[in-house]
């Protein structure tokens, strides 16, 4: 087990010294450096990596060591079951899916994001039929803050890529992500948990979009007074 702490004051330090895990310090790096870092203090071939909110069920467990005899796979993509107000979603929902379980020498952390780190994997993937739960959704507050932190950190991604914003998809962005996520996704089958996660996706997908424009309009009075 590597963990790989960045200053936090939750225990985490504490805790692994009690169960007998090294853990390691590394001053944050950003969301993709930091997993790369980790990656790299790895000695095996099969890699899982799991946050500090997240639970590997026994069934889960079962099913991962089973993928990691095949010789034909490089990575597993997992279901991630979210709770919301201790509720998880409903198993008819459609949930998101990570790749969590690799061969270390078959992938790569994208190192031209900062946010949403996909990993880059060279080989097949599967996916496996039991989620990783996911607890760090629970207070609704918290949750909506990280994603308007995320939807700023992918607008800056994509404006370094020479990405620009739209008012047009501004204006169709937000309902159209929570029509896709509520209805298309089932979410609207878990309830008040799949109402406040559509609504959190629609306004990721806004708040990254105006942020965008935002980007724009600040590159485009520096290029006017610059001119001047």
């Amino acid at each position: 087990v590597i963990v790989l702490d960045s200053g936090s004051t939750d225990g985490t330090v504490e805790i692994c010294k009690r169960m007998g895990v090294g853990s390691y310090h590394q001053d944050w790096l950003g969301y993709s450096a930091q997993k790369a870092a980790a990656l790299q203090r790895c000695r095996n071939e099969w890699c899982l990596n799991v946050d500090g909110d997240e639970i590997v069920t026994v069934e889960l467990a079962r099913e991962l060591q089973g993928w990691t005899v095949d010789k034909e796979v490089s990575a597993v993509e997992i279901p991630i079951n979210d709770s919301i107000l201790g509720k998880f979603l409903s198993r008819f929902s459609r949930k998101r899916r990570i790749i969590r379980l690799f061969r270390r020498s078959q992938v790569a952390y994208p190192t031209n994001r900062t946010v949403h780190e996909n990993l880059q994997v060279n080989g097949s993937v599967v996916r496996s039929k039991h989620c990783l739960h996911h607890l760090g959704y629970d207070d609704p507050t918290k949750y909506f803050a990280k994603q308007i932190k995320y939807a700023q950190l992918r607008a800056e991604d994509k404006f370094r890529a020479g990405k620009s914003g739209s008012l047009i998809k501004l204006w169709c962005v937000g309902p159209f992500t929570f029509f896709r996520t509520f209805l298309l996704s089932r979410l609207i089958l878990s309830g008040r948990a799949g109402l406040i996660i559509a609504a959190a996706e629609a306004s990721y997908a806004f708040c990254k979009e105006a942020h965008l424009i935002k980007l724009g309009q600040e590159k485009s009075f520096s290029a006017e007074g610059s001119e001047q």
